[in-house]
């Protein structure tokens, strides 16, 4: 079988393209791998030191984010939080959060969000 010049280059691209691929496809499914663990290893009541980590923020920031309309309390146990019911409220606010605090997103993010 004779291959042009441009039809290697065609095939070597190709073969690159789907290696990487494959690899972020990989790192990806990793990244949710480790997320995951890191959700299931904390309590099922949250302290606000528990808060902190799932925010990557300090204790003075959840103090803001335990008070916002919606946010979920344990209401048999004094400043503790469902976790399942934190993750779901997460999820559900990160543009409210990012309005509010800046949590989240950077300001370059936030602009470019704002842009698409």
């Amino acid at each position: 079988m004779n291959l042009t010049i441009e039809e290697l280059k065609a095939e070597l691209l190709k073969a690159e393209l789907v290696d990487f691929l494959h690899r972020a496809y990989q790192q990806g499914v990793e990244d949710c791998r480790e997320s995951m663990r890191f959700e299931l290893s904390l309590p099922s009541n949250l302290k606000k030191e528990h808060v902190a980590q799932i925010f990557q923020c300090e204790l003075p920031t959840v103090e803001k984010i335990i008070r916002m309309d919606g946010f979920p309390k344990c209401h048999a146990l004094t400043a503790r939080y469902p976790r399942d019911k934190v993750l779901e409220w997460r999820d559900k606010n990160v543009m409210y959060m990012n309005s509010r605090l800046g949590v989240y997103v950077s300001e370059n993010e936030s602009l470019r969000l704002l842009r698409a």
